[in-house]
C-alpha cells in the first residue's frame, strides 16, 4: 500500500507540459513523495538488480528468458541531464541487504529513518548532489545501490516458462524512447533469442486500420465520453493536485469524439506506441489503453506534449498500486 504525501510541484499550472516555453525544462519536477514503496507483483518480482547492463537474468530460474523490447537495448539514465529525476520526491523502502550493508557505513546510516532515506527539505535524495549526480555512485560504486534504485524504471511480468520486461514511462527517457521508435518493437531476450509479439500488441500496430479503429477493436466498441472518463482519472488517489487541474479542464470543457480522433491522428507513432506499451505491459487490457490513449489526446488537446503528459499519467496511474488496480477494474 502506498501512503502519499504531496511534495512541491516545479511550475505553477503545470506549464512545464506545454511545449512551447524551454524554461520549463530547467526546473526540478517534484510530482510526488511515496512513503515505504513496496513493489506491486505484477511489477517487481524477485530479481537480480543491476544499473549498466539492461539484460537481466533471474535468481532461482537461470532457465527462464527475460525477454525486452529492443528499445530498452538503448536505455542510459540521464544522471545530471534529467529533469525530472527519479531522485527527489520520491522516499524508498530500502531491501533487507541493501540496509544491513549501508549500516555499516555511518556516513549512509546518519541518513536513514525507518527503513527510508530521509529526504531533505527541498524532497531531494540526501544523496543527490547539487549538480544532480548520486553521491553513494561517486563515493561506493553502482553496485552498493539499493534494489529500487537499480531497478528503477523496469518491470517485469512473469509466465511459467519466461518473463516479459520493460521501462516505464514514468522515467522521461523510457517514456522518450517508448513513445518515439517508428517501427513495432520486438522483443529480445539476453541471450538474443526473439519472442513474437502477443496478438494483443501486434493489433496496435496493424497499418490497415486506423488509431481510432484500432482503439475501438481492442476496447470491444466501448469507449467513455472525454468528461466522463476524467471524473473517472480525478476520482481516484491523488498524487499531485495539479493533476487534477489538468483534468478539470476537460470536465469543464469536454472533448468530441471527432477532436480525440484528430489528436490520435496528428501524433499517431506516439500514441501507437503508448497504447502498444500499455498492452504489453498490462496483458492485453485494451479498454484501459484505450481509454488511457483517449485521456491523453484530450490533454494534448488542451496544450500539453504528448510524451509529457504520458509520463505524468504514467507516475499518477501506474506508480500507485491503488490506482493501477482501481484503473484495471473499472476499465476492464
Amino acid at each position: 500500500m502506498y501512503k502519499i504525501v504531496h511534495g512541491p510541484s516545479a511550475c505553477e499550472d503545470y506549464k512545464w507540459l506545454v511545449p512551447d516555453p524551454p524554461q520549463a525544462l530547467s526546473v526540478l519536477f517534484l510530482l510526488c513523495v511515496i512513503i515505504h514503496m513496496e513493489p506491486c507483483k505484477s511489477n517487481l518480482m524477485n530479481h537480480e538488480s543491476w544499473y549498466n547492463s539492461h539484460w537481466n537474468k533471474h535468481r532461482g530460474d537461470t532457465d527462464m528468458n527475460t525477454y525486452w523490447p529492443d528499445y530498452c537495448q538503448n536505455f542510459r539514465c540521464k544522471a545530471d541531464k534529467c529533469v525530472h529525476t527519479c531522485c527527489a520526491g520520491w522516499v524508498i523502502g530500502i531491501d533487507e541487504d541493501s540496509l544491513a550493508r549501508f549500516n555499516k557505513e555511518p556516513d549512509i546510516a546518519c541518513k536513514i529513518e525507518d527503513g527510508c532515506f530521509v529526504l531533505r527539505a527541498d524532497g531531494r535524495c540526501p544523496f543527490l548532489r547539487d549538480d544532480n549526480l548520486c553521491e553513494m555512485i561517486i563515493k561506493h560504486g553502482e553496485d552498493f545501490l539499493c534494489d529500487i534504485c537499480k531497478e528503477h524504471p523496469r518491470f517485469y511480468n512473469e509466465f511459467e516458462d519466461h518473463t516479459e520486461a520493460g521501462i516505464g514511462l514514468v522515467c522521461e527517457e523510457a517514456c522518450r524512447l517508448a513513445l518515439t521508435k517508428d517501427e513495432p518493437f520486438a522483443l529480445v531476450s539476453e541471450d538474443g533469442s526473439k519472442m513474437e509479439l502477443p496478438d494483443y500488441v501486434k493489433a496496435v500496430f496493424d497499418t490497415s486500420k486506423t488509431l481510432s479503429e484500432k482503439l475501438n477493436e481492442i476496447s470491444g466498441g466501448r469507449r467513455a465520453d472525454s468528461k466522463l472518463r476524467a471524473e473517472i482519472f480525478d476520482g481516484m488517489e491523488v498524487m499531485d493536485p495539479k493533476w487534477t487541474t489538468l483534468l478539470g479542464k476537460i470536465i469543464a470543457e469536454p472533448v468530441s469524439a471527432e477532436e480525440e480522433n484528430k489528436a490520435l491522428a496528428d501524433n499517431e507513432k506516439e500514441f501507437t506506441n503508448f497504447a502498444a506499451y500499455l498492452l504489453y505491459r498490462y496483458k492485453g487490457s485494451g479498454r484501459f489503453a484505450s481509454e488511457a490513449a483517449y485521456l491523453l489526446a484530450d490533454l494534448v488537446i488542451k496544450g500539453c506534449g504528448v510524451q509529457d503528459v504520458a509520463r505524468v499519467f504514467s507516475c499518477e496511474v501506474e506508480y500507485s498500486d491503488i490506482n493501477i488496480d482501481e484503473a484495471l477494474e473499472t476499465f476492464g
